[in-house]
């Protein structure tokens, strides 16, 4: 009976602690990642996050002294500025890639290539939902979370890799991502 005590709480807590590791294995901690957005104020997120299989690039950095924030999808590029409190947002390693997949699932994912692992080597996103590395050539599917969906065939991939992806939250009118 002590025995059967004792051992129903330890597999509570094996199952617990199996658990914790694959839910947070899924997102990634190596870069700082932390922004909250209003899709009504930023054109590029209010088509994306309304649009299943469309994303859209957001990047920080500093003009004239100024933090601003570039966002781009389906051909339109706006610059915005950004304020006193958002200015620490942190966007990962290269920016970061948000939207919808076809499901109409929020997902974020870095924007640098995971091979290349450099914050100057980003992507390039395909209307198609589809990314793309000028650099090593290598194409994710951004809809199919963030996978390798093809590879040059030249391609000696030492560390092959889908996209960082980080957490997001989208409740219809605010957006947010954070790990």
């Amino acid at each position: 009976m002590v025995l059967k005590k004792l051992i129903v709480p330890l597999l509570c807590l094996v199952c617990l602690s199996a658990c914790s590791d694959e839910s947070t294995s899924t997102y990634s901690k190596r870069e700082y990642v932390y922004c909250y957005f209003s899709v009504l104020q930023y054109t590029e997120l209010f088509h994306v996050m309304g649009n299943p299989g469309q994303f859209a690039s957001i990047r920080k950095h500093v003009t004239n002294g100024v933090t601003k924030v570039t966002m781009s999808s389906t051909g339109t590029t706006t610059d915005y500025t950004l304020d006193a409190l958002s200015k620490n947002f942190g966007f990962g390693l290269g920016g970061l890639i948000m939207g919808t997949n076809y499901h109409g699932e929020p997902l974020c994912y870095d924007l640098a290539c995971p091979i290349c692992d450099r914050a100057d080597r980003r992507l390039s996103i395909t209307t198609d939902g589809y990314a793309k590395c000028g650099k090593c050539g290598v194409t994710y599917d951004l809809n199919n979370n963030g996978v390798i969906y093809e590879k040059p065939e030249d391609a000696d991939l030492i560390n092959p890799r889908g996209l960082y992806r980080y957490r997001i939250r989208f409740d219809g009118t605010t957006v947010n991502a954070y790990n």
